[in-house]
């Protein structure tokens, strides 16, 4: 049975005027201050520029868009950068709402976030920022390319953010994946396991960093084993004075 907010919020959304007003209008700027978005140049996750070669970039504000096949994908609208291709797409039941957000009120949604394009040879972290209204994803689902995140939080919550469709959870979400190279294309897939999730934006980066950080579990290991190593080292080397 859906509640008295998801009834409230689907109501809103389909009443706002204006098929292409950007959440921006209706919601806060997600790379305002106090709020959880970067540009890869000022987060710490970030060692490149959107737009430098060998970087890709790409962000939805607003889900209606014909430049792709099919009812239910969109061409990124607040920018790209380094792209040969990139879309969003959903499934049958989630629509592009008056306020320009994806949401169902019948349907669980799911999202994916394509991206193609040449970057830069070497190890690369590909970074997915979203922002939903209401009933928030399901974060298990996150994944690139059928993988799990190397990295995945909230950037920012807000409990009963007053929109203009009513009270909701606001929620920034930031995850992260770590490379040994570049991959031939990039999956982002995200969703929810129940209707009412309002999906706001979206943004897509994928750019070199230094090195792909090796898990504090591997060093425990390393460790661990060349301590046996110089262990074993001293146990011969007693045995072959005594001897």
């Amino acid at each position: 049975m859906k509640t008295i907010q998801q009834l409230t919020l689907a109501a809103g959304l389909l009443t706002v005027s204006g098929l292409v007003a950007a959440d921006i209008v209706n919601g806060p700027n997600p790379y305002g201050s106090g709020f959880g978005f970067d540009k890869p140049n000022e987060a710490s996750w970030g060692e490149w520029t959107r737009g430098d070669a060998g970087t890709l970039y790409a962000e939805w504000d607003s889900f209606v868009d014909a430049s792709y096949p099919g009812v239910r994908t969109a061409a990124p609208d607040v920018g790209s950068a380094g792209i040969t291709g990139a879309y969003l797409g959903w499934n049958a039941g989630t629509f592009a709402a008056g306020s320009g957000n994806l949401y169902s009120f019948s349907v669980p949604e799911q999202f994916s976030a394509s991206l193609t394009g040449s970057v830069a040879p070497g190890p690369v972290r590909a970074v997915l920022q979203f922002e939903t209204w209401g009933i928030e994803a399901d974060y298990s689902t996150i994944t690139l390319n059928g993988i799990a995140p190397t990295f995945s939080d909230d950037s920012y919550f807000q409990a009963n953010y007053a929109s203009s469709f009513g009270p909701v959870d606001l929620v920034q979400r930031l995850a992260y994946w770590d490379l040994d190279a570049p991959v031939a294309s990039y999956v982002f897939s995200f969703g929810s396991t129940e209707p009412s999730l309002s999906l706001a934006q979206v943004a897509l980066d994928v750019g070199s960093i230094t090195a792909v950080p090796v898990p504090a579990a591997v060093w425990m290991f390393m460790a661990g084993l060349m301590s046996m190593l110089g262990l074993n080292r001293r146990k011969h080397s007693n045995i072959s004075m005594a001897i």
